[in-house]
């Protein structure tokens, strides 16, 4: 059986990845930091040090997350994917960025079927972005061509059209990332107001916070 998981502590060099796969069986890759061992099926175990949850994909064919591994509210189905979304201001430059890396991260280990990716903006700068009738800046627009260029230097695509976040994403994503703490306010203002009004209604769990974290707590 082969597994993956998180792993701590410095990373090996590309030479010594290949020498441990050739000589025990098993590899440690440095770029992603996981850990694979065996050669039949493959799974991905999620520790996260920063929310309470432990999770396990099957890799043969569709995605399967192992339910009695994931929390409550992120349960349902056998082939439901792990979501992530990532937040910012107006989803031109740091999230849609963060996005396309973290896609791009995924596809190099082969595991973009097991994920669910996208990022979203908090209106952008509207006061009303989260309201019954508000509008945020940016809606539709493409990724900051700055930010693009940049990125394509690099090797990462940015493909993405602005949103704002919308009470059906608490339920869909499993990890809810701001880039600043400003942002994660944001979220949990827009939050709170759904969680008492008809929109949010059966969208946003009670427990919605758990699924937040700050961008950088991952540094």
């Amino acid at each position: 059986m082969m597994q993956a998981w998180t792993t701590r502590g410095p990373c090996p060099s590309a030479q010594s990845c290949r020498k441990s796969f050739m000589h025990t069986g098993s590899r440690i890759c440095a770029n992603y930091k996981l850990q694979l061992i065996g050669n039949s099926h493959a799974h991905l175990l999620d520790a996260c040090p920063h929310l309470p949850r432990f999770r396990r994909i099957q890799l043969n064919g569709t995605p399967e997350v192992n339910r009695g591994a994931m929390t409550a509210e992120a349960s349902g189905s056998d082939d439901r994917k792990v979501g992530v979304l990532f937040v910012c201001l107006g989803n031109i430059c740091r999230s849609p960025t963060a996005e396309a890396v973290f896609r791009s991260a995924v596809e190099r280990v082969g595991l973009a079927a097991a994920f669910d990716i996208d990022s979203c903006g908090t209106g952008g700068g509207s006061p009303d972005w989260f309201t019954e009738g508000g509008w945020s800046y940016h809606e539709g627009d493409a990724a900051d061509s700055r930010m693009a260029v940049t990125a394509r230097k690099r090797g990462v695509l940015i493909t993405s059209r602005s949103r704002p976040l919308q009470p059906v994403d608490l339920t869909r994503f499993d990890y809810i990332i701001g880039m600043d703490a400003k942002n994660l306010r944001a979220i949990r203002a827009a939050a709170d107001y759904w969680l008492v009004r008809p929109m949010g209604q059966g969208k946003v769990p009670q427990d919605y916070s758990r699924r937040i974290s700050l961008m950088t707590s991952y540094c």
